[in-house]
């Protein structure tokens, strides 16, 4: 008997036809288990989620079945849509068969066919071994390549592979090497015109023995030669390897003569802020932890925080564009280095907030120094801003004690000394109490949301969740809606619903939408490089759409992370794309020219919802309002009108997403309309993990 058992998932059917069926498949070799359920679309979708590793379901066709065909497959295609199907009929008909086939059964057996039904699922069971061993195969040799190439494209190694001494590719760091501008200048290069003249006759002499053994691997120390002329030594190293099924030569060199360059610059790297030359936010923390648990141990080192953050970089952010901005950060960072000792410890702590630790613990000495930092921002000639976007900052002053226990505490303190001081106006400072800011007791719900919204905005302390959308017809495509969390003092997720109109009332709404767009891009791209297809849907806001430098910076997240268009859908919702049409159009046409993709979410509550088709607007995805959801299986009204609206849409070229799918009976109607996508807790909730399985394998 195969060792290998066959699962079954069972609907319908007593437990003696089960036993039968599970007799005669081990009677032919095979080990055999089965799960049974009744006809139940909510209870098949839970099953189909717990149990992944099912090989054939059985589908028993009943006369009052309350699980119809088009509720069966909705649920297959949007869960585990691989997963065979062979149905049971008590009596069978060609029109019955051929209707079931064309909805994707493998085949319509009667049911006392013990034998017929036997063979059917040993050649389904065959058939899914093979597709998976296919589909193991494929994705170990698209990971496999996808490493190899992302392993050769981001090596600090300068690589390139060779046919018969001529180049036919090159990672950046060969290129960088050698000083070419780009692959175009690496085509059909000999690889003797990188070699320097006196080293040309040992170097030809390699080069055959390759030639003749191809197999051959071999190592050569020898003086390359750069574009511009100038001479280094190197160490070649020479493998033999293949693209695209043709063998070739790789070669990897490593530059001698910038090693020890290149040591010292990782060591920078790892503790310095690249932008402003200031030290990071890990390395920050980790000495003031340091620092911390000495004060704490020992009563001694006593020394005061600094927590500066900028008053109304987001202002001058959105006015002055991305580039300005950053200039104005640099400009900052040196001012701010100028104005300590060279013993104190200066870093960038978030986007526009700094820490400074300082010796001592003086109070009169810092106000000071408070009041003098605040002077010189606010007082210095920038070039780069007219004097109605000039900085200012605010100060929070906290002091080492025997009650903070970690540098993350310290902080804190610091922090909501800064805050009382933002309070009181721009360009303020204030000291810390020794008050504790939180209590053990404290709820989420208690915490000043102002203050925990800004204080996230400063210090990257939102959360970004993906919630994936599935295709209800087989598209594989990996697309996932992006939502954001706020996370509290004690790091647990604020939902949207309670911060968001909070946000508004801020003005913060703008800033946070770009704070969502850049981690989000940044986040796509990580993904991307580590060999995931995956697209991300992006929500912006009406506040977003007044703001006539987002297209710009969309643009510079795409260029900073290396991210393409394609890979983004930017959603705004129908009320808000109506309010601010004008605006909208004109970024859709930005949008439409770096090809990223437009999507009008909560669609179908407006009176005349159709009137947002008739304009102009360039759309891809039209999002269904979760309150289609409410009742549907009961409602045929609300389905007419859903079908209408769906068949509209479709026939200008735009796919839809049903979202709030959080029960299986309103997948078939879904699935029967026609509807794209659905999106919904069904199928699972916004988690923080990217790991949905598209393929239901």
């Amino acid at each position: 008997m195969s060792d290998e058992a066959i699962e079954l998932l069972v609907i319908g059917n007593t437990t003696p036809e089960i036993e039968a069926y599970l007799d005669h498949i081990r009677n032919s070799g095979f080990a055999a288990h089965a799960t049974q359920i009744s006809h139940d679309a909510d209870l098949l979708g839970e099953t189909l989620k717990k149990h992944r590793d099912l090989d054939i379901l059985l589908y028993t066709i009943e006369a009052d079945d309350e699980l119809s065909p088009n509720q069966l497959f909705a649920v297959l295609s949007a869960i585990s849509p691989s997963l065979p199907v062979i149905a049971i009929a008590e009596t069978v008909d060609e029109t019955q068969r051929n209707e079931l086939m064309s909805s994707g059964a493998a085949d319509l057996i009667p049911r006392q066919a013990y034998s017929h039904l036997t063979l059917a699922i040993l050649r389904e069971h065959r058939h899914l071994r093979n597709v998976r061993r296919l589909q193991q195969v494929e994705r170990q040799f698209l990971e496999a390549e996808e490493r190899c190439n992302a392993l050769t494209e981001n090596s600090r190694d300068a690589i390139a592979y060779v046919h018969e001494g001529m180049h036919v590719t090159a990672n950046r760091a060969y290129l960088e090497l050698f000083g070419l501008a780009g692959e175009d200048e690496i085509d059909g290069l000999p690889i003797m015109d990188m070699i320097a003249p006196s080293e040309h006759k040992p170097f030809k002499k390699l080069l055959r023995q390759i030639s003749a053994d191809a197999g051959h691997n071999a190592e050569l120390k020898t003086k390359c030669l750069r574009n511009d002329g100038k001479e280094f030594s190197a160490e070649l190293h020479f493998t033999p390897a293949s693209i695209e099924g043709e063998p070739c030569t790789q070669v990897l060199i490593h530059d001698q003569s910038v090693s020890r360059e290149v040591e010292e610059k990782l060591r920078l790297l790892s503790t310095q802020d690249v932008q402003t030359g200031l030290y990071n936010r890990q390395y920050f923390l980790s000495i003031l932890d340091e620092e911390t648990r000495d004060q704490s141990n020992k009563g001694r080192n006593h020394q005061t925080l600094f927590y500066i953050t900028l008053d109304n970089f987001s202002e001058i952010r959105n006015k002055a564009g991305i580039k300005t901005s950053d200039t104005l950060l640099i400009e900052i960072a040196r001012l701010l280095k100028g104005s300590i000792n060279s013993e104190d410890l200066l870093a960038r702590f978030g986007d526009h907030t700094f820490t400074c630790l300082l010796s001592g613990s003086d109070a009169n000495t810092a106000k000071k120094k408070a009041k003098k930092i605040c002077k010189i921002i606010a007082k210095h000639p920038y070039a780069e801003v007219d004097d109605s976007l000039k900085p200012t900052c605010s100060i929070g002053i906290a002091f080492t004690s025997s009650d903070i226990n970690s540098g993350h505490e310290f902080v804190t303190h610091a922090y909501h000394a800064c805050e009382s001081a933002r309070n009181e106006g721009n360009n303020q400072f204030a000291l810390s109490t020794d008050k504790s800011t939180t209590e053990d007791t404290e709820s989420a719900s208690e915490v000043d949301l102002s203050h925990l919204i800004r204080y996230a905005l400063d210090n990257d302390q939102f959360q970004l969740v993906f919630q994936p959308i599935v295709s209800l017809h087989g598209d594989t495509r990996e697309n996932y809606a992006v939502t954001v969390r706020l996370m509290d003092e004690k790091q647990e997720e604020i939902q949207p619903e309670h911060f968001m109109n909070q946000a508004a009332m801020m003005g913060k709404t703008q800033e946070l939408d770009r704070w969502v767009i850049r981690h989000a891009i940044a986040e796509l791209s990580n993904q991307r490089k580590q060999g995931q297809k995956i697209n991300f849907f992006i929500t912006i806001s009406g506040a977003s759409l007044e703001d006539d430098t987002l297209l710009l910076f969309i643009c510079d997240c795409l260029r900073d992370y290396e991210a393409k268009g394609p890979w983004v859908t930017f959603q705004c919702t129908d009320s808000d794309a109506r309010s601010h049409m004008q605006k909208l159009e004109t970024l859709s046409d930005g949008l439409k020219k770096i090809k990223c993709k437009l999507c009008i979410d909560h669609f179908g509550m407006a009176k005349k919802p159709e009137a947002i088709l008739s304009g102009s607007l360039p759309l891809d995805y039209i999002q269904f309002a979760p309150s289609f959801l409410d009742g549907l299986s009961e409602n045929q009204d609300k389905q007419d009108t859903l079908n209408q609206l769906n068949e509209l849409i479709q026939g200008k070229n735009i796919k839809t997403i049903a979202s709030g799918v959080e029960e299986a009976g309103s997948l078939a109607i879904l699935w029967t309309i026609g509807v794209n996508y659905i999106r919904g807790y069904f199928i699972q909730e916004p988690t923080q993990t990217i790991n949905y399985d598209f393929a239901g394998e």
